[in-house]
């Protein structure tokens, strides 16, 4: 499981093309000794940009007799295609990966998968977390790490307009613009849904990604709505949102939505990899 690893700092918007730009170079750029200097941060940000490029799935490890890091196929795609994190639909993918792997950002995953509280303050968030990682973690986690997770998950999300705040404080988080956690009133935070839910492509590759990690291309909308991984809980999305998304969606992408009694099924026509698509969709915007 991983919990505090990101030394604190929530993710900058031009960590991952930075650290990308390094390892395409030297793919033990993170084990030089002036790595740190050479992305223009102190050594602790330096630890942090390598746990957000594992956690969000560009760069992976790859251990023979020394380990290296490499970038992923996704990585490589968003090096090449959206660096700098211009298009929402890259962010939305940044964030599923994020959120869907519990071993590596395992409070991200818990608290979109697993918190079901829509309406929360902070000490709800943190009593409901220490819960959690008691019941289903075999090592103990210190209630500082779990802190730390939570003040920096907040700082991930939540729109930064802070009073008297340093300019190193209001740096804004790439997924600010996903809208998916707001401030109501003072100590008061809501899950708000996908600011934009009719980004079908972003929604589409979403569920290649889960049919493919889960072997299956066939989902029930009350799957959609309520399982781990998936537009209910990743995207905040509700039902009504999720039926209108799946209704319009068949008419221009490979999905039968079938609707009876006791059971509304979504059945991908076509097995995809994920990646070609995603590939696709740059490729397709680039030239617009």
């Amino acid at each position: 499981m991983g919990f505090a690893q990101h030394q604190s700092f929530y993710l900058r918007p031009q960590w991952l093309n930075k650290g990308m730009d390094e390892i395409q170079k030297d793919s033990r750029f993170f084990y030089q000794e002036d790595h740190f200097e050479r992305l223009g941060i102190g050594k602790n940000m330096a630890k942090s940009v390598r746990y957000w490029m594992n956690a969000t799935k560009v760069m992976k490890d790859v251990k023979s007799t020394t380990t290296e890091q490499h970038l992923t196929h996704f990585g490589s795609l968003v090096h090449t295609y959206d660096p700098y994190l211009q298009k929402t639909f890259t962010v939305g993918l940044l964030h599923y990966f994020l959120t869907t792997d519990e071993s590596i950002a395992t409070t991200w995953y818990w608290f979109f998968n697993v918190f079901k509280e829509d309406v929360f303050d902070r000490q709800t968030v943190m009593l409901a977390l220490e819960k959690w990682v008691g019941e289903t973690q075999e090592k103990a986690v210190s209630t500082n790490s779990l802190k730390r997770d939570i003040d920096c998950l907040f700082l991930t999300y939540l729109n930064k307009n802070f009073e008297n705040a340093t300019p190193e404080d209001v740096i804004r988080s790439p997924f600010e613009e996903l809208g998916l956690l707001m401030q109501t009133i003072r100590t008061s935070y809501t899950k708000m849904p996908l600011v934009d839910a009719t980004h079908y492509d972003l929604l589409y590759v979403a569920l290649l990604i889960y049919a493919q990690k889960h072997h299956t291309n066939e989902l029930s909308i009350s799957d959609l709505v309520n399982e781990p991984e998936l537009w209910g809980k990743i995207f905040n999305l509700n039902r009504s949102t999720i039926v209108e998304a799946i209704e319009e969606m068949q008419k221009s992408y490979p999905i039968v939505f079938t609707r009876t009694n006791r059971l509304d099924i979504v059945r991908l026509k076509d097995v995809i990899d994920p990646f070609d698509f995603i590939e696709q969709y740059y490729k397709k915007e680039a030239v617009k």
